[in-house]
């Protein structure tokens, strides 16, 4: 026996002119691309520039600066050793208490500027309420 098939030719579709937005569009994998960059732009992008922010503070580290730890510790920086990635904090000037912490311990850097304002801010307020 031998089977037959029959193909029935059928005449192609004029292909539309589309113009390039239209094609764009058209294109299936465009819903991809769109939720990539909704996904980096949301969630990559902004740890990428925390992280560069938080490098470039514990680089810009000197004696003397004020600081304060993730555990909540306010201290002054002694010293800096960039082979251990640790440094000094004084803790108590009364006493000279001195700890070593890491690097990656410090939360943030005290603004000498902004640590007057607030206790100006509070001296006002204690006069205020005399």
């Amino acid at each position: 026996m031998v089977a037959t098939v029959t193909i029935f030719a059928q005449e192609a579709a004029a292909p539309e002119d589309l113009n390039w937005i239209q094609q764009l569009f058209n294109n299936p994998l465009l819903p991809f691309v769109i939720l990539f960059f909704l996904a980096f732009q949301i969630f990559i992008a902004p740890e990428r520039r925390r992280k560069a922010e938080e490098a470039k503070m514990l680089s810009t580290l000197k004696k003397n600066d004020r600081v304060v730890t993730a555990g909540g510790i306010h201290g002054t920086v002694v010293s800096t050793s960039s082979e251990t990635n640790t440094l000094t904090l004084r803790v108590d000037d009364n006493n000279n208490t001195r700890i070593k912490v890491n690097f990656t311990a410090i939360a943030r850097v005290i603004d000498p500027n902004k640590e007057n304002k607030g206790s100006d801010h509070k001296d006002a307020d204690s006069k205020t309420k005399s």
